[in-house]
């Protein structure tokens, strides 16, 4: 049994007894250590008194070599019973004479022996070295051999005797531990079956009794003072639980009302949830009605303007630009309402692509150096020579820096813009740092709370000054978070603002958008070649659309066919095999996606390029179904011109081995005129096509 786990009685009594005891065989030990050690030197002493007595009778002897009577003399050692051995040696170191007992074996040479002590202790026997002496003069050696019988006999004996006194001595401490030992545990014991009392009935109003004034008295005093703490808390116990039955009456009720209330909210959570989509409905249908007729103002005006310009009628052409640039504008706010609830309904995704940073920052420069000219602005571009490409929707990030830098180029008069762009790395992971500097009016404090929330601006009479409807940074903010970003702004009023935008070299992929060219093994033959290089397929349900594409690529030497429906489309591309498709996407009956799942099914139509023209701002389903390039309504006509130069050059060489006519068929002056109208765009809705 495992002595922890004895009962204090038996603690108590094996403690007191096995001390006792303990000290008890220490003492013996001690004792006959003592007296072994003190009778081992008696016995040496009486043999070194013998061998003294014997080597001076012996001295004659050797003297004259009388060998009997040296040998007589060591006989006397009869009387010695512990003597087993004696000899006498010559100063040779030869036996001379010698005595044994029961036929002992002594050596024939002198023992060598240590010269201080004079005796030595080898295999049990004592043997002491006495040198024999006639008148100073060393005659030889006595040699005595003596065995330890009479030490290990007392050594025996007082062992048991020891024995004996230490086991009736431990008896003896049995007894009386095993009365006194009730002194400590009677009261633990006591209050051992107290507390199992206690327990076993919960009764705290049991005491336990109080016996002697020491700690065990003063543990019964506390563990009576617990119970009774028990006791008091045991009441109120009960009084909580009459209460607590009372409130749980009370709380069933409650969650009666709140389950009535929570299907209320449920109920008017449907309510928003309708609205909501009745929300997202009245956009894309707003969307539509609002952007088809902007489709065709500024799609006529920019006919218009070029007609006039080409007419002569220099007066004109300013009207018409503040057609375009109002036009534009009221289509930037349109974009802008339609980015944000989009991003609100979590529809808005990042169409991946790898792409080098360095020529969007001087095509975004390029761009907006009108505006800053406008104001007195001038921009400073510092672009990292170690800056590499970068993998991200480019479309925001040129979205994002657009709307810094226009917001630097409106809010600065006759300052610096300064675009600072390198690349750094962060806990092993590369980021692109964007960083707008203005020396404009600045931002204060209070102002900055609200910078990114969605139709807020500083204040008033700014709103009133700049203009503005307070949602460029709103969606600037929700497109750097899209991207895993962060952005930042430090400003002082009067000082300037600098706003910084860190970007993942690499955003995470979600879900990028494969995109697949489309091939066929059929070569067309130089009749169906010629066709597709002078046809374009228009394919829209707005006659307006149809009637601008038509003569805008008129003007560029095609022949265009348009078709106001899907069906219409597909049965015209199998016909005239064109160059090009445009396709919109929100026709009746047969809709954009199911023409161009139609297009790219049909090997015979499969390669031909299809350019989707459309309000709907889906470029990645687009892309994911064949399409080759994807504009947003109003399309930038130079972009287009620009896209179908790049597929017209592209083709089979079989197609381009037919003699063709030039693509740009304007003059270069024609040219140059659309390059600057190209360049001098400013507003939001100018670079739509390349945002999109």
């Amino acid at each position: 049994m495992i002595f922890q786990n004895l009962s204090i009685k038996r603690k108590l009594t094996l403690i007191t007894m096995l001390t006792s005891s303990a000290a008890l065989v220490l003492s013996a030990l001690s004792f006959l250590i003592y007296d072994l050690v003190s009778f081992r030197h008696l016995l040496i002493q009486d043999l070194m008194t013998q061998a003294e007595i014997i080597g001076y009778n012996s001295a004659g002897a050797m003297e004259f070599k009388d060998v009997p009577a040296a040998t007589a003399t060591l006989s006397a050692l009869t009387a010695k019973e512990d003597v087993v051995a004696a000899g006498l040696y010559g100063r040779d170191n030869k036996m001379f004479a010698h005595y044994s007992r029961n036929n002992n074996v002594i050596p024939s040479l002198l023992p060598a022996h240590s010269q201080d002590k004079g005796y030595r202790f080898e295999s049990g026997y004592l043997q002491v070295f006495h040198d024999v002496t006639l008148n100073g003069e060393r005659l030889g050696t006595l040699f005595l051999q003596s065995d330890m019988r009479q030490w290990s006999l007392r050594a025996k004996r007082y062992a048991g005797i020891l024995g004996i006194f230490v086991l009736i001595s431990g008896l003896f401490a049995f007894l009386v531990s095993s009365r006194l030992q009730r002194l400590i545990s009677r009261p633990i014991l006591h209050l051992e079956d107290t507390m199992r009392m206690v327990s076993a009935n919960r009764n705290y109003g049991v005491r336990a009794t109080k016996s002697y004034g020491d700690e065990i008295g003063r543990l019964i005093d506390g563990f009576n003072t617990m119970l009774s703490e028990i006791q008091q808390r045991d009441t109120a116990l009960r009084g909580a639980n009459e209460e607590l039955k009372s409130r749980t009456g009370e709380l069933e009720k409650e969650i009666l009302y709140r389950k009535e209330t929570q299907e209320e909210l449920l109920k008017a959570k449907h309510t928003a949830e309708e609205a909501s989509r009745a929300k997202s409905t009245f956009l894309a249908n707003m969307s539509h009605e609002l952007r088809t007729p902007l489709n065709a103002i500024i799609g006529y005006s920019e006919m218009l303007e070029e007609e006039t310009r080409e007419s002569g009628k220099s007066d004109s052409v300013q009207d018409l630009r503040k057609i375009q640039s109002a036009g534009k504008h009221l289509l930037s706010l349109i974009n802008d309402v339609l980015d944000l609830s989009k991003i609100e309904a979590g529809k808005m995704g990042l169409h991946l692509e790898n792409f080098d940073v360095a020529p969007l920052i001087d095509e975004m420069t390029h761009t907006l150096q009108p505006a800053a000219a406008k104001n007195g602005n001038t921009i400073h571009v510092h672009v990292a020579n170690s800056l590499g490409a970068m993998h991200a929707d480019v479309t925001k990030v040129r979205q994002i820096l657009f709307n810094l830098l226009s917001n630097a180029c409106k809010f600065t008069d006759h300052g610096t813009i300064s675009v600072d762009v390198d690349e750094s790395k962060v806990e092993g992971r590369d980021w692109i740092r964007f960083r707008v500097s203005d020396t404009g009016i600045g931002i204060t404090a209070k102002q900055k709370e609200n910078l990114f929330h969605e139709f807020s601006q500083a204040d008033a009479s700014i709103a009133r000054k700049y203009g503005g409807t307070g949602l460029g940074l709103a969606i600037t903010y929700r497109f750097v978070q899209l991207m895993k970003g962060r952005i930042s702004v430090e400003s002082e009023p009067g000082k300037g603002a600098t706003f910084t935008v860190h970007l993942p070299a690499q955003v995470a992929e979600a879900s990028e958008s494969a995109r697949s060219t489309p091939s066929s093994d059929v070569t067309p033959t130089s009749d169906e070649s010629k066709s597709r290089r002078d046809t374009i397929l228009v394919i829209d349900d707005d006659a307006s659309v149809r009637d601008l594409m038509s003569r805008f690529l008129s003007k560029l030497g095609f022949h265009v066919v348009a078709a106001a429906n899907g069906e219409e489309g597909v049965r015209l591309a199998r016909q005239v095999r064109p160059l090009v498709i445009t396709l919109d996407v929100v026709m009746p009956g047969c809709d954009g996606w199911t023409v161009l799942k139609k297009l790219k099914s049909d090997s015979a139509l499969a390669e031909i390029p299809v350019i989707m023209v459309t309000i709907v701002d889906n470029e990645a389903m687009g892309l994911d179904l064949g399409a080759s390039n994807y504009l947003i309504k109003p399309v930038d006509r130079d972009r287009l011109a620009v896209l179908i130069e790049k597929h017209r050059t592209g083709r089979p060489a079989s197609i381009t081995e037919v003699p063709a006519t030039p693509f740009i068929t304007t003059p270069p002056q024609r040219r140059r005129e659309s390059e600057r109208r190209t360049s001098g765009k400013v507003g939001h809705a100018e670079d739509l096509v390349s945002r999109r």
